[in-house]
């Protein structure tokens, strides 16, 4: 059954109609391939972090870019009017998601990450908390 991403705050549609698939078809890239095929959305288990490191070399802290249970979907499935830039948003020729959540609802709410600079997979994961999985209509 096909499924749309909505967004939690307001209920916009947030990608157009999409089917879950599981995590082996996700495939992180770089020079802008796409992670996810077209029409499909993954459920990513675990989150993607870096660790910050201070002037001694210690782990200070982590830095986390989308947290575990991330949706993963292809950005041709996210029409260009759903949703606008926001924070930190980085990159030369597109966002690279280095700085964490980069995307808003038209209503504010921030609701995940995009990748799209020219070194980075193309995907944009929206975050658990921010977005529901609702029937397509």
């Amino acid at each position: 059954m096909p499924i749309q991403l909505v967004c939690r705050a307001c209920r916009r549609p947030l990608t157009a109609p999409l089917c879950w698939t599981d995590e082996t078809n996700h495939v992180v890239g770089q020079d802008r391939e796409p992670s996810v095929l077209a029409g499909l959305a993954v459920r990513l288990s675990n989150e993607s972090a870096s660790s910050i490191h201070g002037p001694d070399g210690q782990i200070v802290g982590v830095h986390v870019f989308s947290p575990a249970g991330a949706i993963a979907t292809h950005p041709d499935d996210v029409p260009p009017e759903a949703l606008r830039s926001t924070g930190v948003d980085n990159g030369c020729c597109g966002s690279d998601g280095s700085d964490g959540p980069n995307r808003a609802c038209l209503c504010g709410a921030v609701v995940g990450t995009e990748w799209s600079d020219c070194w980075t997979q193309a995907e944009l994961r929206f975050h658990p908390d921010a977005v529901e999985a609702v029937p397509a209509d």
